[in-house]
């Protein structure tokens, strides 16, 4: 027998072996190795050796009352054929190897040190940015393989005399991966946020040069498309007509993040610098500063820029290549900032669309490196979806979990006795649920699904989903119209009446949160009148709930008085 088959057996059984199977004459060249034998339920070891002539041993004493053992043979092929007529014999096979399908399937992920590290697994339980459009100001993008074309928005070129946003250089295809590449399906490599929509915005010619006018006409016609979020991989001195169309885009909602820039040494480029724009410098895969990045005031997170001088060290995407595309490992602050922007993508629909929020959840999530606190090389830290989600749950949606079920504790004290001590704990846990979702669920090792989506959200965000903004943000939507029907038609019945005044508790408090302090924003209704809607809304919600606690009310004083 070879020795390392030996070695496995010995391994396996803790014992050396003292008798071999006479085997049969077999045709095929001998394959050595550990043949897995199930006997007849309630064989003893003693007899399956005896009879088979095998060095026997139980997989595992757990095992022993399924009498599964294994052994070490010379010829597995004519071990197994031999076994096949043994009277206690139910299966008997090679051992065969297993490994956990674990997610994702894309078979470079273990190449994506940078993945792994700012811990996207936790991030696409989050949604992974579906719903959300993250415009590419880049050297434009082009499909590829790797890349799903449903994500993939009409492009855009302000460069002149080319009219198509395809990528003449693979900059911005690379770009685009970082932040959306096809996940687990099975080719390539993973993005950070899968499920968002890019919106290439050609900027850059094909040697990956540009000019003030080009960049700040590609940030005015990102915003105008829609875009929740803008990567800006590029860099230079300052611009006032940048700085100009960045204010406007910030103005309307959209958060702006650059690269730091690649000196090496002090001093942040622009549009990084200016104020409101994400700063993002890169560390390598020891989580120190690239050797390459920049750095200094204007630096506010740092992120996995790469480091190619390493083996495996890069960053890992498919984009574009002279026969078509391959799959490249590119190093830069161009590499870091992606995985931010993708990562603010991820946060943009469990924060309601809350710039403020996406943005305080990305910083005071982030894992501190260098010197405590805020610093000139990390900012406040490298990036760290796990952290960043936690911190958007102590923000927003465990505060809303918690008033959610103060709430429906509240009108369970209003509906009186202790008698319905069920009815009373549904009410809160409803409550809870509705106004700030499951919160932890992204948090906890489970895959990403459509139901761990909805569930770690609070209600209002469920539409958000599933429709465009325009249909999610709607004033009937965003109103008393849903949770009235419901109290309307289920809030009498016995079973469902908790549920229903628990859902309308959680979402009338939700919306008077959000009327003082913001996180919903309705269409087309701005500041004031927004903030105006949501808190009438929220009170005649809150009414529809007392109003269903009543009717149960009522109706227990009916039953007692029968």
């Amino acid at each position: 027998m070879h020795p390392h088959v030996l070695a496995t057996a010995l391994l396996v059984s803790g014992c050396a072996p003292e008798a071999a199977l006479t085997l049969p004459m077999a045709s095929a060249p001998a394959s050595p190795g550990v043949l897995v034998v199930d006997f007849v339920d309630g064989t003893l070891l003693s007899d399956a050796r005896s009879t088979t002539a095998l060095d026997l041993a139980w997989v595992h004493p757990l095992a022993a009352d399924e009498s599964l053992a294994l052994a070490a043979v010379p010829d597995l092929a004519a071990a197994a054929a031999a076994l096949r007529t043994h009277p206690l014999v139910e299966v008997a096979e090679p051992v065969i190897p297993m490994e956990a399908l674990g997610y994702p399937d894309d078979p470079m992920w273990k190449q994506q040190w940078n993945m792994r590290r700012v811990g996207v697994k936790a991030g696409w339980r989050a949604g992974g940015g579906t719903g959300v459009t993250v415009a590419v100001i880049d050297t434009g993008v082009s499909a590829v393989p790797d890349l799903d074309a449903s994500n993939l928005l009409p492009g855009i070129s302000v460069v002149p005399g080319q009219p198509s946003a395809e990528d003449g250089n693979g900059h911005g295809t690379h770009v685009a991966g970082t932040i959306a590449q096809a996940t687990n399906n099975g080719l390539g490599v993973v993005g950070v946020a899968p499920g968002a929509a890019l919106l290439p915005v050609k900027a850059l010619t094909a040697e990956g040069s540009g000019q003030s006018p080009w960049i700040a006409a590609a940030i005015d016609e990102a915003a105008d498309n829609g875009a929740d979020i803008i990567n800006l991989s590029l860099g230079g001195r300052y611009s006032a007509v940048i700085a100009n169309a960045v204010k406007k885009a910030q103005d309307r909602g959209v958060l702006i993040i650059a690269a730091a820039g690649n000196t090496g040494r002090e001093g942040v480029s622009y549009p990084a610098a200016l104020p409101g724009v994400v700063g993002v410098s890169a560390v390598g895969p020891d989580d120190g500063l690239a050797h390459y990045s920049s750095w200094g005031d204007g630096v506010d997170i740092a992120a996995p820029g790469g480091d190619t001088r390493r083996q495996n060290g890069g960053i890992l995407q498919d984009t574009i290549a002279s026969d078509g595309h391959a799959f490249k490992a590119f190093q830069g602050t161009s590499m870091a900032a992606p995985h931010v922007a993708g990562a603010a993508a991820v946060l943009w629909r469990p924060a309601g669309g809350d710039i403020d929020a996406v943005l305080d959840s990305l910083l005071d999530g982030a894992e501190d490196l260098g010197a405590s606190g805020l610093d000139p090389q990390y900012g406040h830290g490298r990036l760290s979806i796990p952290g960043s989600l936690r911190a958007l749950g102590r923000r927003y949606n465990a505060a809303l979990f918690g008033i959610g079920g103060l709430a429906a504790l509240l009108l369970a004290g209003l509906g009186g006795g202790s008698g319905r001590g069920r009815r009373s704990w549904v009410m809160v846990i409803t409550g809870a649920i509705s106004a700030g979702g499951i919160f932890i669920l992204p948090m906890l090792p489970v895959a990403p699904s459509w139901w761990t989506t909805l569930l770690s959200r609070p209600l209002l965000q469920w539409p958000a989903s599933v429709l465009p903004d325009i249909l999610a943000a709607n004033p009937l939507t965003l109103s008393a119209f849903l949770p009235g029907i419901l109290t309307f038609i289920l809030g009498p019945t016995r079973t469902l009446g908790p549920v229903v005044a628990g859902i309308c508790a959680g979402v009338g408090a939700h919306m008077l949160w959000a009327a003082g302090f913001g996180g919903l924003e309705v269409w087309p209704l701005e500041g004031w009148q927004g903030r105006a809607w949501l808190g009438v809304n929220g009170a005649l919600t809150w009414l529809c709930a007392v109003a269903t606690v009543g009717i149960a009310r009522m109706r227990a004083r009916q039953d007692a008085g029968a």
